[in-house]
C-alpha cells in the first residue's frame, strides 16, 4: 500500500486550495473517532489500573533477547529472576540457532564433498 499512487495528490491538482480541508468527513459528533466504531454504543469508560490484569502492563517492555536469555539459564546470571515464559522463549530461540548451524555446516559440506565436519 505504501507504493501505490497517491489518491488525495491527484485529487489535488485540479481542485482549490480550500476544497483539500473541506474534504474532511463531516457528520454526527464522534463520527472521527477510530474507537467507538456502533453509533448507538455510549463511549467505553477508563477504569483505574488496579482493574485490568497484571500482564497487560508487562505488554510494553520487550522482550529479553537469545544472549541474555544464555546468560540467565546457561550461565546461571540473575537466575533468581527467571520465568517460566522466559525459559520457553529461551528454548524457541535455542532449537532455531540449532538448526541454523546444522542447515550451514550442511551448505558447507555440499560446496566441499571431500570435506569432513563433525
Amino acid at each position: 500500500m505504501r507504493l501505490g499512487p497517491k489518491k488525495a495528490a491527484k485529487a489535488a491538482k485540479g481542485a482549490p486550495k480550500g476544497a483539500a480541508e473541506s474534504a474532511v468527513p463531516s457528520g454526527p459528533a464522534g463520527a472521527g473517532q477510530v474507537f467507538n466504531i456502533f453509533a448507538e454504543r455510549p463511549d467505553e469508560e477508563i477504569k483505574p489500573d488496579s482493574w485490568y490484569p497484571n500482564w497487560l502492563w508487562k505488554l510494553e517492555t520487550p522482550p529479553k533477547h537469545y544472549g541474555d536469555l544464555t546468560l540467565m539459564f546457561v550461565h546461571g546470571v540473575n537466575i533468581e529472576e527467571a520465568t517460566l515464559s522466559d525459559y520457553q522463549r529461551f528454548l524457541r530461540q535455542h532449537r532455531k540457532m540449532i538448526i541454523k548451524i546444522n542447515n550451514l555446516r550442511l551448505k558447507r559440506s555440499k560446496k566441499r564433498p571431500g570435506l569432513k565436519i563433525s
